[in-house]
């Protein structure tokens, strides 16, 4: 900012927000559903109503049912009753007998059908066009090898796909292809709103990004995978900084806030979310009373 006495203050972000048309994109981020709570709670306490949401990942899955009418308090209380088992289900009986057959059960140590289940009963409606807000979401299509973008058509099987993370679940059949997690090939899809129908009424775009998390060195057995993820996730944050320079030379409006939250895992959900959550609300709550930022 302007150190010169007669410089004027650069405004807060919840000032050029208000009374907009503003589209939210929320990051994939690992167990990232508890972040993303937590921004929508300091969302809802600065008073901002998006007009459209986007989602990749755990993203995906906290537009989904934002953009479906739940409300903050019905978000947060579902993910707060959360355990392991309401998603965990291997099979790794069938997984084999699948991979006799050719099949592709060994995309992923879990089958799906619970997390699946959980979806379909937590939406309160059941289609893209039955949504209160305009919603898009991205998956990766294994089968194409593209990514794919939704924004029309049956709501669960979409946000099943978006969120089913390599190797943790199995890979999501729809319509004859293959898919998962669309954090693999578009961590923030910023320019796929931008693009879309209802984004191109939009005057600017709010993105909470989630960084993924990288090791300070390779080791151990797994340390061909662990450099192979290392590079997912340079390319998947250059893809992003590529997609503001779209936006930029646009002249759209952007604003990013970044949240680095406490670890969340399968095991420490429970525990850790909550302190994930609690850590966004107060980090998006300073940066939407303070003026923006650049993005690295």
């Amino acid at each position: 900012m302007d150190s010169r006495p007669d410089a004027s203050p650069s405004p807060p972000i919840v000032d050029r927000l208000r009374g907009k048309r503003f589209g939210v994109v929320l990051s994939a981020g690992f167990f990232g559903f508890y972040g993303h709570a937590g921004f929508l709670k300091a969302l809802h306490a600065a008073g901002l109503e998006p007009s459209a949401w986007a989602g990749s990942s755990a993203g995906g899955l906290i537009a989904a049912h934002a953009a479906a009418g739940s409300s903050v308090g019905e978000i947060e209380a579902l993910l707060r009753k959360q355990t392991r088992r309401h998603f965990w289900d291997p099979d790794p009986v069938g997984t084999l007998i699948d991979a006799v057959k050719g099949g592709h059960a060994f995309s992923g140590l879990l089958k799906g059908d619970r997390f699946r289940a959980l979806i379909e009963s937590s939406l309160p409606v059941r289609r893209f066009e039955d949504c209160r807000t305009p919603l898009l979401l991205v998956a990766t299509n294994l089968s194409r090898a593209r990514s794919q973008v939704f924004t029309s058509g049956e709501l669960s099987p979409a946000v099943h796909a978006t969120c089913a993370y390599p190797g943790l679940f199995r890979a999501v059949r729809l319509g004859g292809d293959l898919f998962w997690d669309g954090g693999i090939v578009d961590k923030a899809p910023l320019v796929a709103l931008a693009e879309s129908e209802p984004g191109g009424n939009l005057d600017a775009f709010l993105v909470h990004y989630l960084p993924s998390r990288t090791r300070d060195r390779l080791s151990g057995a797994l340390a061909y995978a662990q450099g192979l993820d290392a590079g997912l996730t340079a390319g998947r944050h250059e893809h992003f900084v590529l997609q503001l320079k779209v936006m930029q030379a646009r002249g759209v409006p952007v604003y990013v806030i970044t949240s680095r939250l406490p670890p969340v895992s399968p095991k420490t959900m429970e525990r850790e979310g909550m302190l994930a959550m609690d850590a966004a609300e107060a980090s998006v709550a300073r940066a939407l009373s303070s003026a923006p930022v650049p993005f690295v």
